[in-house]
């Protein structure tokens, strides 16, 4: 016999698209197996059959088939100190959103082999946190600021100051060489593409267009300190646009350039800082803990 579940639509999830609601709650069942089980009438809104686009609406009764349940963050190895690791870089908590001042190294969520990443960790530290979301990415190899929304209303909001631009972020770089004091501002167009299952960006007339503001704060005769302020949002935006400018960042092996020797560090891009609104209020988040980032780290690299 098909064990059956019951999920209750609470106003925070009001408005919401059925399919787009499965998918939040079964995140590892494939897209093609929830739009079948929902063709099929084996997902169904007050015991009728709906459509992939319905809009719930609160208080609506879904029922849907028990879908195997995804590993559980408790087998993998190491959990504890990773649980520590991540509780301890909690920078921000409101009713609204957590701060992460994410570990270099750690991704943001599970996938391509992995268990679990910093949404699954956290989600196993607070209780009652189904709906806590992304509200945005930063690169496994990049340390510092990561906003998590606790509920859908929260996330919409931050996600419309993203598209507003009120959201302001403050990156710290260290490149290769000495960056000129007077290179203020790169603009460019970015196309994502993708070769052996990786993807990388590139300039080019097809992308879509992008800017970063930067400025020089110091630098010793082999690498130079600088600040980056990203103006949009682009897929390794930061990156690029340094390696394009003829220093690449000290550690990134995906846009390194051969004029430059190895280096044994981490990647040297930090998300220092990141404002935005809660509730009304104006908040700055400074991730002051930067994981081993700094100019005199490379000394003797």
């Amino acid at each position: 016999m098909i064990k059956i579940e019951f999920l209750i639509i609470d106003q925070d999830n009001s408005g919401r698209r059925l399919d787009n609601f499965i998918f939040s709650k079964y995140k590892k069942v494939p897209k093609s197996k929830i739009y079948s089980s929902i063709r099929k009438a084996k997902i169904k809104v007050n015991g009728k059959k709906s459509k992939p686009d319905y809009k719930l609406c609160e208080k609506d009764k879904i029922s849907c088939p028990a879908f195997v349940e995804k590993k559980s963050v408790n087998d993998s190895p190491n959990i504890s100190r990773h649980l520590e690791l991540i509780e301890n870089s909690i920078i921000y908590d409101s009713k609204n959103f957590i701060v992460i001042n994410k570990p270099p190294n750690f991704a943001v969520h599970g996938g391509s082999g992995l268990n679990f990443g910093v949404i699954e960790l956290i989600k196993k530290i607070y209780k009652y946190s189904d709906d806590y979301k992304l509200a945005h990415r930063i690169d496994k190899f990049t340390s510092g600021c990561l906003i998590i929304s606790k509920k859908m209303s929260s996330l919409r909001d931050v996600h419309a100051q993203f598209r507003n631009k009120q959201v302001k972020k403050v990156y710290e770089c260290i490149v290769h060489g000495q960056w000129p004091k007077s290179k203020t501002k790169i603009e460019s167009n970015i196309e994502v593409r993708k070769l052996n299952n990786q993807r990388f960006s590139v300039e080019s007339e097809a992308g879509k267009t992008s800017h970063t503001k930067f400025k020089f704060i110091k630098c010793n005769d082999l690498f130079s300190h600088i600040v980056a302020l990203p103006i949009t949002g682009r897929t390794h935006q930061i990156r690029l646009h340094c390696s394009s400018a003829g220093h690449p960042i000290v550690g990134d092996n995906k846009y390194k350039l051969s004029k430059y020797h190895e280096t044994k560090s981490r990647m040297m891009l930090h998300a220092k800082e990141i404002n935005f609104i809660d509730d009304g209020k104006k908040i700055k988040v400074i991730a002051k803990e930067n994981y081993g980032f700094g100019l005199n780290k490379l000394t003797n690299c």
